[in-house]
């Protein structure tokens, strides 16, 4: 049950995290199943961790028969924790809605679900194989065994970060972000003081080469009378 508790906590503290600091606001449904997951993890422990849960479990539900708006949010709590992964796909499909290039977000929220589930597919084959049931079972020791379980439940949370990270990096870098079209509105009054400057440069450039040339033709004329005389 250890490796449940910490899944469950560890994925509820990392999404609490980015429902209440980011945009990713779909995410909360699924956090709420997933602390209750870890709840009932707590609760079936025998120690005090469990006791504790339980008795705050029991006292919850005592208080929610007396009330209709807490046995609505009870049962949804108790759904939300069967159908977390879905629920993490309707998140996945609200970050799509509220994308401003939606296509683009559909594509990278594939892939980077499509590789979370499929390590995590891959993580619970190794853990429920024949091999670690035996050493579960040949760890006589109730403390290394609760390690054992919790270590189990880190590697999985590990896992499945990684493969959600790499599976959204691969998105960006297949399907980059479309370029934005400015819509910055225009200043008049800058463009026309940019245009007065252009303008007065301009003149200043042909007077100049005026005066060069005017220049060159008195010392031309100047030249020919002293030939001349």
């Amino acid at each position: 049950m250890y490796d449940v508790l910490v899944k469950s906590t560890l994925f509820g503290v990392r999404n609490a995290d980015k429902v209440i600091n980011t945009e990713d606001k779909g995410k909360i449904f699924a956090d709420v199943g997933q602390f209750t997951n870890a709840a009932r993890s707590a609760a079936q422990l025998d120690n005090a961790l469990g006791k504790g849960a339980q008795a705050a479990i029991d006292a919850m539900g005592a208080i929610a028969k007396e009330n209709k708006a807490l046995q609505m949010a009870a049962k949804g709590a108790d759904w939300a924790s069967r159908h977390v992964n879905p629920l993490l796909v309707g998140a996945a499909g609200y970050r799509v809605l509220v994308s401003d290039d939606k296509e683009t977000a559909l594509k990278r929220e594939i892939l980077g679900m499509s590789a979370m589930f499929g390590v995590e597919g891959l993580m619970k084959v190794g853990l429920q194989s024949q091999k670690m049931k035996n050493i579960r079972n040949n760890i006589k020791n109730k403390k290394l065994s609760a390690l054992l379980s919790a270590a189990e439940g880190i590697f999985f949370v590990i896992g499945s970060i990684a493969g959600s990270t790499a599976g959204y990096k691969i998105g960006k870098s297949l399907f980059p972000d479309k370029e934005k079209v400015s819509n910055k509105k225009l200043d008049w009054k800058e463009l026309n003081n940019i245009a007065e400057k252009n303008k007065k440069l301009a003149e200043t450039e042909t007077k100049k080469k005026d005066d060069d040339i005017d220049e060159s033709e008195y010392f031309a004329l100047k030249s020919k009378e002293k030939t001349l005389a």
